[in-house]
């Protein structure tokens, strides 16, 4: 090390610990430079203070703390990031909850985090390490700017990450940092309306291809997913993944005692494996259209091991995204009345508006969907409104709303 760097040295402890000044600052303080017998390297610091029996005092202490870590088989600096990454790369695979959570924690910490922090050592990082990670984040991007909600999809990941280093004692803190505030951006839904415009245009959409070569199958199996989906509110990769033997059906009483089916998919997405309740029993008549074609294609009956949603080979049909924006376009309800795009995760929106509307439980609506009561009220808020109207519009008169025009202004007949 260039000693010109370093003024007013002292040595302790046989020049196992070293204080100086550094000439630069024009309030010099005293810093500290540390090495422990038995290990490789050297730890710097500041001991903020101008005082030498102080800057003593705290260096002797880092030197014990250095030397019990030491001790214990640890390092002076710690394990890097990337290679304590490595590590929970293979831990974490057979506990992650699911097979997409684990896709998503590990690409999220690759992307970004691991080409930042690399060397760094993960006990080193703090809450203002993960500060400076944000800012410069924000600023460094492969496609487009981060939103808040990607950012804070990518810390929850970190957290993951740091949460699993603590318990290998690889970093003795937990960090605490702020989340960027989480935006409002829903997607579009389809309304009552242009969800009937859409359902009806289907049944002529399907007859149709049967004159335009290859287009029926794949018309028909579009159309039952998209029915399925809106129905359900299972999500993209919960669908795609999605096999026979996953789905049964229950029968239970009304109160009025006749009897009704019900369908439940147990499906495995990013947030673990749940059972799924399907808003109504046509799902089943949806089903079985698939079920008619794969036994029509195979000439037997389906293997059960089978994907729902599946080309002729069996495999499972990776996206229907192009097949969605053609039909929608088509129907004439490719965008919404904002002139909002529609996407397949449209249907997902659109069954949990359609269920809160109906005043289903946000609670019971929140654990069929795999998600929580605050996300609902987040994006649903101004539906719950409106499915409460009744309620919120109640007098102790009680007087009956009849008649009512949609607008308040219109003038009466």
């Amino acid at each position: 090390m260039d000693k010109s760097f370093e003024l007013d040295q002292r040595s302790f402890h046989g020049g196992e610990i070293i204080l100086y000044k550094r000439p630069d600052h024009k309030n010099p303080k005293w810093q500290c430079r540390v090495h422990v017998p038995g290990s490789t390297g050297y730890v710097v610091k500041s001991t903020k203070t101008a005082d030498e029996f102080d800057a003593r005092r705290f260096a002797e202490d880092l030197f014990d703390d250095l030397r019990i870590k030491v001790k214990q088989g640890g390092s002076l600096k710690g394990k890097s990031f990337a290679k304590c990454y490595a590590e929970f790369k293979i831990s974490f695979q057979p506990i992650a909850p699911s097979a997409g959570r684990y896709r998503d924690v590990c690409s999220n910490i690759e992307q970004y985090a691991v080409p930042y922090f690399g060397k760094e050592p993960v006990e080193s990082i703090d809450s203002k390490a993960i500060t400076s990670f944000l800012d410069w984040r924000r600023k460094n991007f492969k496609r487009k700017a981060p939103s808040n909600n990607t950012l804070r999809a990518e810390l929850s990941s970190l957290k993951t990450f740091i949460e699993w280093s603590q318990k290998r004692g690889y970093t003795a803190q937990l960090i605490d940092w702020d989340r960027p505030t989480l935006q409002n951006n829903r997607r579009p839904h389809f309304g009552r309306a242009d969800w009937t415009k859409l359902t009806r245009f289907m049944r002529e959409w399907i007859k149709k291809g049967k004159g335009v070569g290859g287009k029926y199958r794949e018309r028909l199996m579009l159309c039952q997913y998209v029915l399925i989906l809106a129905n359900s509110g299972i999500r993209v990769g919960e669908a795609r993944l999605l096999k026979w033997r996953d789905i049964e059906s229950q029968q239970r009483s009304e109160l009025d005692g006749s009897e009704a089916t019900d369908i439940i998919f147990w499906v495995k997405g990013k947030t673990g494996s749940r059972d799924v309740v399907a808003r109504s029993k046509d799902v089943s008549d949806y089903l079985g259209r698939i079920w008619g074609l794969r036994k029509e294609e195979k000439d037997g009956e389906p293997s059960l091991d089978e994907y729902v949603f599946c080309h002729r080979d069996g495999k499972p049909i990776g996206s229907f995204k192009g097949g969605f924006k053609a039909m929608t376009e088509a129907a004439g309800v490719l965008k919404s009345s904002d002139g909002d795009k529609r996407t397949i995760y449209s249907l997902r929106h659109t069954y949990a508006t359609f269920r809160l509307e109906e005043n289903v439980s946000s609670y019971l609506l929140a654990k069929n969907m795999g998600t929580s009561v605050k996300m609902l009220e987040q994006f649903y808020g101004h539906t719950v409104n409106r499915s409460n109207a009744a309620e919120l519009t109640k007098t102790r008169i009680g007087r009956s709303r009849k008649n009512v025009s949609r607008h308040a202004w219109e003038s009466k007949p």
